[in-house]
């Protein structure tokens, strides 16, 4: 590809496209995502853009890779690996990362760099600028490259405009992992680590049954037994610990698509999407087998109640039927699983 460069034009697309989507990339859910939305972007913003990719790793690092990459000429990123060399040393990628002077690379079906041939002949890449990328922890250095058909069309739009993208790409990733990290913070019970109310509404959308013929899901409520009893007699510090230790306890017995919140107080609710009785009843009793197993720091034993989600109900409601049955276990005896079916209200099948 070799078509007229309107750098004036060029610019103004590239820098409005970008800018204009920077607060929409923030919202992506993680660091990875980012990445691969930022390059896609600047690859769409361009017909002359073929490629681009990048790499976050140590700067000492003997081999560089394109760990997420976008563009017409993806296939060429798919397979390439640089390994650090002589010759390697002064291409684009190490060069950015042992902080030499930014500059672009002309690709020609002679370059010395093998995969340029390949690039340059199969791919059409005429031209390449690597500038430097800061990663959300600070911990590794990240390189971005960026491909074109155009020769010398870094040379005619100038690596400023790069290194600014490079600039606020960096910010927008770094943005990104603050509101991922406020989330988690918004939506974790402080104590215990377990999920609290304001995560409801999510977790309520993956729960929620159109109809009777969806598969089934289900609730728990579990109560520690006697908590007043632990926080009256040993005080609220180890009853907190308690907490920890029964939280900690439950989210490595349930499986991982589960979800454990916080309800309040010593309840919590879990939350069993697309599971059968048989199964939640299961999972239910291992629960309640783990906590009556450990004697860190003291022993204590939980009542769980377990409901089926209702379809064209609000969760609440199904919380509501697995409250019933957790009274129902208080009265056998405490220290057991009761479900919708055991308290004469049968939820629907």
């Amino acid at each position: 590809m070799n078509r007229t460069l309107d750098v004036s034009a060029e610019r103004s697309a590239i820098a409005e496209t970008i800018i204009s989507s920077a607060a929409d990339l923030v919202q992506f859910g993680g660091e990875l995502s980012v990445v691969a939305a930022f390059c896609d972007t600047l690859c769409k913003s361009s017909q002359h853009i073929l490629l681009a990719w990048t790499w976050f790793g140590h700067p000492d690092s003997l081999l560089v890779f394109p760990q997420v990459y976008a563009g017409a000429a993806h296939g060429y990123a798919k397979n390439l690996k640089v390994l650090r060399d002589p010759l390697t040393e002064n291409g684009p990628a190490f060069s950015v990362l042992t902080g030499q002077q930014i500059k672009s690379f002309s690709i020609t079906p002679d370059s010395p760099f093998p995969p340029w041939r390949e690039a340059a002949t199969v791919y059409g890449i005429a031209n390449s600028l690597a500038v430097p990328l800061s990663s959300p922890d600070g911990k590794e250095v990240g390189i971005f490259v960026v491909y074109t058909g155009t020769p010398d069309y870094f040379g005619q739009m100038g690596v400023g405009l790069f290194q600014a993208l490079g600039k606020l790409f960096s910010s927008v990733l770094s943005s990104s992992a603050e509101v991922k990290t406020l989330k988690t913070t918004v939506l974790t019970d402080s104590l215990t680590g377990a999920m609290n109310r304001h995560a409801m509404p999510g977790i309520e959308r993956r729960m929620e049954r159109q109809s009777e013929t969806d598969p089934a899901s289900f609730v728990m409520l579990i109560d520690i037994d006697h908590f007043k009893n632990v926080n009256d007699t040993y005080g609220h510090a180890v009853g907190d610990t308690v907490l920890q230790k029964t939280a900690h306890l439950m989210r490595t017995t349930l499986r991982k698509d589960d979800d454990l919140i916080r309800w309040g107080g010593e309840e919590f609710v879990v939350c069993l999407a697309q599971t059968s009785r048989e199964k939640a009843m299961i999972v239910a009793e291992k629960l309640r087998i783990a906590v009556e197993s450990n004697r860190d720091p003291l022993p204590v034993t939980i009542s769980i109640g377990v409901a089926q989600v209702k379809a064209h109900r609000p969760l609440t409601e199904s919380i509501m039927e697995a409250d019933r049955a957790v009274y129902l276990a208080k009265h056998s005896g405490r220290n057991c699983v009761r479900n919708d079916l055991d308290t004469n209200t049968p939820a629907e099948e």
